[in-house]
């Protein structure tokens, strides 16, 4: 019989802590890649308003 005895239970929360620490990192990599999206389609309609009036000023 083994002398060393291992409380299963110390292994499960040092598993539990670990995933909830690698979910806590990939979710605060994830917050900034969709805030930087907003940025490029303000730019986007901003540009497509200004080819619209440079179109509409040439034509008119």
């Amino acid at each position: 019989m083994a002398d060393e005895y291992e409380d299963p239970s110390g292994s499960t929360m040092a598993f539990r802590a670990y995933m909830n620490r690698q979910e806590q990192e990939q979710q605060a990599e994830a917050a900034p890649a969709t805030s930087s999206n907003l940025p490029l389609i303000i730019g986007g309609v901003v540009a497509a308003v200004a080819v619209v009036a440079v179109v509409l000023f040439f034509v008119l």
